[in-house]
C-alpha cells in the first residue's frame, strides 16, 4: 500500500510541474503577442528627416537687365510753368504703360497725352491733399494705390543688389534723388527734390528714364553719382535710401 500511495504522489508532482510549466508558457506566449514593441520604421524615418539638409534656392541675378518702360517727359511741349512739379505724375505714368503693356510710337508718351494725364493727376492731388505736395517714396506708393489700383512696395536702406534683384524680376524702381547731384548739364540752375525711374543696370549703373530731361530716354547714371543723388535728397524729405516699386 505504501508503494502505490508513493506512485500516486509522484504522479501528483508531476502532474503538478506540468502544470506550473504550462502556465509559464501561456504567460510568457499572450506577453509575447501583446506586449508594445517600438515602431522601428516610424523612428526611422523621422531620423530621416531630422538628419536630411535643408536647401535653399538662390536667385541668379543677369549680369544686365534693361525692361521696355515708355518714356513719358516731366514738361510736356516744354511748358514747365505748369509742370515744374510733375515729375512724380510722369513717373507713376511710365509705370503704368508697362504695367498695362502701352505701346508708343518710339516708346514714347505723345506730349498731348502726357499733358492731360498729369493735368487730372495734379487735380485728383489737390482734390485729396489740398495741394501738389513733393511725395516721398511711400506716399507715391500710396498715390499709386488710390489713384490706379496698384501695390506699392517700399524697401528702405537698399543696396545695388536690392535694385539689381527687382528689375531683374520685372520691377523697375523708382527713387528720391535731388537733381544737381546726379551730375547732368541738362537741369537748371537750382537743385531740387525729383524721382528717377530705373528700369535696367549693368556692371557700372543704372539705365533710366528720366522724365526731367531732354535726354532722358535710357539715360544712364554712374552708381556713385546715383548714391551721392539718393543721398542728397535726405536733408529736404528726410528719406534715406529707399526705392518704391508697383505690383497689379
Amino acid at each position: 500500500m505504501k508503494t502505490q500511495h508513493k506512485k500516486v504522489n509522484v504522479y501528483r508532482r508531476r502532474a503538478y510541474l506540468w502544470l506550473v510549466f504550462g502556465t509559464f508558457v501561456l504567460t510568457a506566449g499572450c506577453a509575447y503577442i501583446f506586449w508594445p514593441r517600438p515602431k522601428a520604421l516610424e523612428v526611422s524615418q523621422q531620423s530621416l528627416q531630422v538628419e536630411t539638409p535643408v536647401t535653399e534656392t538662390k536667385v541668379t541675378i543677369p549680369e544686365t537687365a534693361n525692361l521696355n518702360v515708355p518714356y513719358a517727359p516731366q514738361a510736356p511741349f516744354s511748358n514747365w510753368t505748369v509742370h515744374e512739379e510733375s515729375c512724380e505724375e510722369a513717373a507713376i505714368y511710365m509705370y503704368h504703360g508697362y504695367l498695362e503693356n502701352l505701346t508708343y510710337t518710339g516708346n514714347r508718351v505723345p506730349d498731348a497725352e502726357a499733358d492731360s494725364v498729369y493735368r487730372q493727376m495734379k487735380a485728383w492731388e489737390v482734390d485729396k491733399y489740398g495741394s501738389e505736395p513733393d511725395l516721398t517714396m511711400t506716399a507715391l506708393g500710396e498715390f499709386a494705390r488710390s489713384y490706379y489700383g496698384y501695390t506699392p512696395t517700399v524697401k528702405a536702406n537698399i543696396t545695388a543688389e536690392d535694385i539689381k534683384e527687382a528689375v531683374s524680376a520685372g520691377h523697375p524702381v523708382i527713387v528720391p534723388v535731388m537733381t544737381h547731384s546726379l551730375e547732368n548739364s541738362m537741369y537748371g540752375p537750382i537743385s531740387v527734390y525729383h524721382v528717377l525711374l530705373i528700369k535696367g543696370y549693368d556692371a557700372i549703373g543704372v539705365i533710366t528714364n528720366d522724365a526731367g530731361v531732354g535726354n532722358g530716354i535710357d539715360k544712364h547714371y554712374d552708381w556713385n553719382i546715383l548714391w551721392q543723388a539718393i543721398d542728397a535728397q535726405t536733408a529736404k524729405m528726410g528719406q534715406g535710401r529707399d526705392m518704391l516699386y508697383l505690383t497689379k
